[in-house]
């Protein structure tokens, strides 16, 4: 009961007295809920309250009686005060935290809103002549904490939440800052000087002045060269004094031309020189250039080799043509690292089973498909053997010679018997039959050989070189051939001509980076190796490939190949005597060979337009071969120590050459040196 008539005592003291239609508010130390509740009672309108608001005390001293939307006002002012605000949907109102009422259905206030000041409005500002984001740093020294600004730079557009009141006063503050420009821009066209000289000087001395102002351009300047003109955009007051400066600087030069050293970067001196030699009779000929040098031409171009700089004498307008193709040629070009894969897998198989006769009364079968001949067998076991010769005379009694006593002669140790087979191959056995003297009545020589060789050969040979320009790179060895051989007078001073051939690989190559990522490569590609001798001179393989193809970056494509297939067959024979079945195979030799060739040679380029990558190329093939002598270290060398394999340091930026002789010496010495014969010695 008591509680419920304090609540009646306090509802009495705190009821306004009014009149007219107006009421005075005079409020200590009430509960904003009371509070509230007075003021819909007193405005008739709905208010909803959030759970948030309470336990707050309201404090309103006033003498003037207040009609409903000067209290409507003051309500709103008291709930900005303790962090209240409210958001309006027709009759009804909803008390939120300030927080909260920005991102709800609050009154969005075009410039003509009539609302109490301290109403939550949203305002759109479109900003004229400024940059936004040249205004929002000056203005976020004014708002407040809890005022919300927002930039839109495409549409150059400013997002304001707050109050009423705070919102019309940044509104006037931008209205006074967006302001036209009276900036405009000017053509200015030169007679005599370059324009990306003035320009050049122009920005220096734009970067020596004082900032200016935030709501100010600055000048702005661009060097149009194809029309030897400025474009000028400055204000009125900075347009004029920079064209006064620029018609200073675009003076007539009295001399009769400007000379200038032109330092290249990238491009070859002497190459440049001469195309500008074109360029320069081209510019002549239109124009009908009428004053003259000694050398006939009204400019002079010098290359000069030491320091890569081109020394170039024209008139001002010839003299910034040049320049204009100069540093347009002077760029760094891009490399391109090529790598070829040429895979030869061959695989050969060769039978061969000949038999050969021959007799005491002359008759022999001698078949060239065969290693051994049986003549120059039979040759090699009668020299062999030695001959016989008259030697001792034998006499009767009566001193009379009744005949000779034979004497065979010493053989030759089986030289001809070693020469004879030499050539053979695989399986060689003979037979025969000789008479009671030694002699060879019948033999014969059978020659059996299977043979098969494979090979599977990998070569990657690699090369870098620049954009458009040619290299080459030559691996294998130097043959030598003979080539033709001569005698002197009486057959004296003989001497033999030689030819030298490189036997290898062969890689020429000139790349073009096209657009985007795909390279143009003109190649010929040759690979060599020798297949063996005949008679006197050198058998060489060849192959060789000459092509243009077009290849994307780090994309591989197969220049071309070989799949071969060969199978020869040879027999040689006795007429009749080797058809006939089983018995004619001892009149006979056959030799069969096949052989399988896989040969594909491929291509990849590598573009490297940056420091990035050419480091990375370089990294990583360093690398392999640092790793092939840690492998080559780890597996050890018979009779060293394993430290003496050479070994490359391991791979950064600042590898050091090797240290000089002195150098080396220095270090020995101290190595062998005591310690303190060391610090003596430095």
């Amino acid at each position: 009961m008591k509680k419920y008539c304090l609540m009646a005592i306090l509802m009495v003291l705190l009821t306004p007295f009014s009149w007219a239609g107006k009421a005075t508010v005079n409020l200590k130390d009430t509960d904003i809920k009371v509070f509230i509740e007075t003021v819909s009672r007193l405005t008739g309108k709905t208010i909803i309250l959030s759970d948030r608001v309470k336990g707050k005390k309201v404090n309103v001293i006033s003498q003037t009686p207040l009609d409903e939307d000067e209290i409507w006002g003051l309500f709103l002012s008291v709930l900005k005060l303790n962090d209240f605000g409210v958001v309006e949907q027709g009759d009804i109102v909803k008390v939120v935290q300030l927080q909260e009422a920005k991102q709800d259905a609050t009154r969005v206030d075009s410039g003509n809103l009539d609302a109490p000041a301290d109403e939550q409005v949203t305002r759109v500002i479109k900003v004229e002549n400024v940059d936004v984001t040249q205004l929002v740093p000056v203005l976020r020294q004014l708002i407040p904490q809890r005022m919300h600004m927002g930039q839109i730079r495409a549409t150059n557009v400013l997002l304001l939440h707050d109050s009423k009141a705070n919102v019309d006063r940044i509104v006037k503050v931008i209205q006074q800052i967006d302001h036209e420009s009276n900036e405009e821009l000017e053509v200015i066209e030169l007679e005599h000087a370059a324009a990306s000289e003035v320009v050049r000087i122009l920005e220096t001395l734009q970067k020596q002045g004082a900032q200016k102002e935030v709501g100010t351009s600055q000048p702005r300047f661009v060097a149009d060269e194809r029309t030897n003109s400025i474009l000028l955009s400055a204000e009125k007051r900075d347009r004029l004094r920079l064209r006064a400066l620029i018609s200073r600087l675009d003076a007539e030069n009295n001399a009769d031309g400007n000379t200038k050293v032109i330092y290249l970067n990238y491009a070859q001196a002497s190459e440049v020189a001469q195309l500008l030699e074109g360029v320069g009779e081209s510019i002549e000929e239109p124009q009908g250039k009428t004053q003259q040098r000694a050398s006939g031409k009204p400019y002079s171009i010098k290359a000069h080799e030491g320091t890569n700089a081109l020394v170039i004498t024209a008139q001002p307008d010839m003299l910034k043509s040049f320049e204009a193709v100069i540093r347009q040629l002077d760029i760094r070009r891009a490399q391109v690292h090529v790598e070829a894969v040429i895979a030869e897998v061959s695989d050969v198989g060769l039978k061969q089973l000949g038999v050969q006769l021959a007799s005491a009364a002359g008759a022999f079968t001698n078949f060239g498909n065969n290693g051994a001949s049986i003549v120059g067998v039979g040759q090699g076991i009668a020299a062999l053997q030695g001959q016989e010769t008259g030697g001792e005379a034998i006499f009767d009694n009566n001193g009379n010679v009744i005949g000779t006593n034979p004497v065979r002669q010493q053989g030759d140790n089986g030289a001809a018997l070693a020469q004879a087979l030499a050539g053979s191959q695989g399986v060689v056995f003979g037979f025969g039959e000789s008479d009671a003297s030694g002699d060879l009545e019948w033999g014969a020589l059978v020659q059996a050989l299977g043979r098969d060789t494979e090979s599977n050969v990998l070569s990657t040979p690699s090369i870098t070189t620049l954009d458009n320009e040619e290299a080459a790179i030559s691996v294998g060895q130097e043959v030598p051939i003979v080539t033709g051989s001569a005698l002197g007078n009486n057959n004296s001073n003989p001497f033999t001509t030689v030819d030298r051939k490189d036997v290898g690989i062969k890689l020429k190559i000139t790349p073009l980076i096209n657009e985007g990522n795909s390279v143009r490569l003109q190649i010929e590609q040759e690979v060599s190796s020798i297949a063996g001798t005949s008679g006197t001179d050198i058998i060489t393989n060849k192959r060789q490939i000459t092509t243009t193809v077009q290849v994307n970056d780090g994309g591989m494509v197969v220049l071309g190949g070989l799949i071969d297939e060969d199978i020869q067959e040879s027999q040689e024979k006795v007429p009749i005597l080797g058809d006939i079945p089983l018995i004619g195979s001892l009149f006979s030799s056959n030799q069969t060979r096949k052989t399988k060739r896989n040969l594909m040679v491929f291509i990849r380029p590598k573009i490297l337009r940056d420091d990035s990558s050419i480091h990375e190329l370089s990294s990583r093939k360093y690398n392999f071969i640092r790793g092939k002598q840690i492998d080559m270290r780890a597996k050890g060398v018979s009779l060293f120590d394993d430290d003496d394999t050479p070994m490359l340091p391991t791979w950064n930026e600042k590898l050091e050459l090797p240290p000089t002789f002195d150098e080396s010496m220095k270090q020995q010495k101290n190595e062998t040196l005591p310690e303190e014969n060391q610090d003596n010695d430095n």
